[in-house]
């Protein structure tokens, strides 16, 4: 019987419509490692949000890096999950240029997915990251060392101190590790233009790789920055995975402020990639500081304690001191080469002062060559004739140099100041809150700080008169950076102030009056008798106001201080200043202060503060007594 045509092409079109060839072609690899990760909720795990730099918001998640060259996804900012299956679609992406594949880019997230998800080496094409490969095994990361370079007094950008990691190897020298950096990519020496770019995150901050012994140079051969150092306790494992996330970040911006999203919070990250279990970043507070890196990495018990490593200019320092004046004047000039080292060396009455001169002046031949004031053939030849004198004279004692560390960063005052008290002015009694949210006063203890710097941000006080029952403001300060850099035959610093706010002052009629003020000066600071600085500074002072005809008056002016470190406690700032007012007021105003700080406790202190005015032959007398609350 034959089948008619018709019900054999029926049957075939059922076998070929219910076959696994006409089925619906089975999910790609990338499919089902995305439905993978969605089962098992990774976008929403912790490490994910720390190697995206994920943090939450009001409507969700933001990460706090802005370079979309940082995301795969278009959302990859905003959304945690859609930068997941990206990165997994971009694993599988075809070849590319050598290093430009996701999988070299992201090698930590690459990492953590393979560990989660079971990637195996067969699941993922072969991609060559020559470069990565060759920096991975020149790092050969073993441990990393927290470094801490304090504040430098004659830069803006640099009184808070600063933060960076290393990465050593199996060898001894830690000269020739890696380090890793984050800083703002700015160049203004101007203080109110970088305070204003720091503070509103103008500036972009990069994450970079670099050899140890360029920043050992930098901030101690050159910026005279001594330098702390603390080793942390991570296993090499996890320091692995946080220089897989440092490799991920070079070349990637990311928005600079200078009070919080700044070098220490960004390097918390790479502590918290090593170990995500740690929530470094999630214990900040509204103000983040260097220090706060040391602080909240030793509160989480894997810092050890601080190594020092004073700078070359501390070294000169302590090496000039144990010299008289004579003795330094010919160890300058030989390392000028002004001099011959036979002749500088039989300056000094001793072999142990000629030692001395000779040591002191190869420091100085060092620091030349580092400031690019001797070619290298001319600082060979000076510096190994230097040398050749002073192996005549035998080896001197072995800790003659040592400089005594200072009190450590981590053991000074907290950086938010509130001060309460009262005082008297003109006869009549006020109560005072002070608020200083940022950062140190000249007066404020100098336990770990640097002393003669002063950088204040926003710091205000308001003042009550109970006997007329009324408030006001006394002053808004919005920035105050001030720098007496002592002077000597080594070092040649100059000292300068800029500040911008608002002053109640006292007028040519002798009344008060809130004003608006601009000051800026510069001049010279050396170090006192006592061990203190002394300063004199030529200054200009703009000030806009109701009072002044046009509104404005200007001037120029001169002032003179010393600031002395009396005991541990107990510390004394005299200043005098005066200004004749040329422009829109034509007066003249003398001021003379004494100002004392009593170190009660590491956040306690007790300020009482003098001072004696005269304007156009009005006398205003004024004391202040507060107590101050660090926190």
């Amino acid at each position: 019987m034959a089948i008619p045509r018709s019900a054999v092409f029926a049957t075939l079109w059922l076998l070929l419509l219910f076959s696994p060839a006409a089925a619906a072609a089975p999910p790609s690899q990338p499919d089902l490692l995305t439905a993978r990760a969605r089962s098992m909720g990774l976008a929403a795990e912790r490490n994910w949000h720390i190697l995206l730099h994920y943090k939450k918001t009001s409507g969700g998640f933001k990460s706090r890096i802005s370079d979309p060259n940082f995301f795969l996804s278009p959302e990859g900012r905003e959304n945690p999950e859609a930068e997941l299956e990206a990165t997994i679609a971009g694993f599988f992406q075809p070849r590319s240029v050598d290093g430009e594949h996701p999988i070299c880019r992201f090698p930590a997230r690459l990492q953590w997915l393979k560990e989660r998800l079971g990637i195996g080496p067969g699941d993922l094409q072969e991609v060559a990251c020559p470069a990565q490969k060759e920096l991975l095994q020149t790092v050969d990361a073993r441990s990393a060392v927290l470094v801490f370079p304090v504040g430098h007094i004659n830069s803006p950008a640099s009184m808070f101190g600063h933060t960076l990691l290393r990465f050593d190897g199996p060898t001894k020298s830690n000269l020739i590790s890696f380090a890793v950096n984050y800083a703002a990519d700015a160049n203004d020496s101007n203080g109110l233009l970088y305070a204003y770019k720091g503070l509103f995150g103008k500036y972009k901050g990069y994450y970079s790789l670099m050899p140890y012994y360029l920043k050992v140079k930098e901030y101690g051969d050159m910026e005279h920055r001594d330098m702390w150092e603390y080793r942390l306790r991570l296993s090499q494992a996890e320091v692995e995975r946080m220089l897989l996330h440092t490799l991920e970040l070079e070349r990637i911006s990311s928005d600079y402020f200078f009070l919080d999203e700044n070098c220490a919070f960004n390097l918390l990250f790479l502590i918290e990639a090593a170990r995500p279990t740690l929530h470094l970043t999630d214990q900040t507070g509204l103000l983040v500081h260097p220090t706060d890196t040391i602080e909240l990495t030793k509160q989480s018990g894997i810092l050890e304690e601080g190594v020092y490593r004073p700078s070359q200019g501390a070294r000169i320092v302590k090496m000039a001191s144990l010299l008289d004046g004579e003795r330094q004047k010919a160890a300058l000039k030989l390392g000028q080469g002004e001099s011959d080292p036979a002749v500088a060396a039989n300056a000094g009455a001793s072999v142990e002062e000629q030692r001395g001169i000779l040591d002191l002046a190869a420091e100085v031949v060092q620091l030349r060559y580092a400031r690019k004031e001797l070619e290298k053939d001319e600082y060979n030849k000076l510096y190994l004739k230097i040398l050749a004198q002073r192996s005549r004279l035998g080896k001197g004692e072995d800790d003659a140099y040592a400089v005594a560390p200072p009190s450590p960063p981590d053991a000074g005052h907290k950086t938010t100041k509130l001060g309460v008290g009262g005082g008297i002015r003109r006869d009549e009694w006020f109560g005072e809150v002070r608020l200083q949210p940022e950062f140190h006063d000249m007066l404020d203890p100098d336990q770990g700080y640097i002393r003669g710097a002063q950088i204040k941000f926003l710091e205000t006080a308001l003042r009550y008169a109970p006997e007329h029952e009324r408030f006001w403001l006394k002053s808004m300060h919005l920035v105050d950076i001030f720098s007496t850099a002592p002077r000597d035959r080594f070092f040649t610093p100059l000292s300068w102030k800029v500040a911008a706010g608002w002053d109640t002052e006292a007028m040519k009629d002798g009344r008060d009056s809130l004003i608006f003020r601009v000051n800026t000066g510069g001049g010279f600071a050396a170090r006192s008798p006592f061990g203190g600085i002394v300063h004199a500074l030529g200054e200009v002072d703009l000030n806009a106001g109701r009072r002044f005809a046009g509104n404005v008056a200007a001037g120029p002016g001169v002032s003179l201080g010393a600031l002395e470190q009396l005991t541990a406690w107990w510390k004394l700032q005299l200043r005098g200043e005066g200004f004749y007012y040329l422009l829109g007021d034509n007066r003249l105003a003398l001021k003379g202060t004494v100002a004392q700080n009593f170190r009660l406790a590491r956040n306690d202190s007790l300020s009482l503060e003098l001072s004696y005015q005269e304007v156009q032959g009005h006398p205003v007398r004024e004391a202040t007594m507060l107590w101050n609350r660090y926190f």
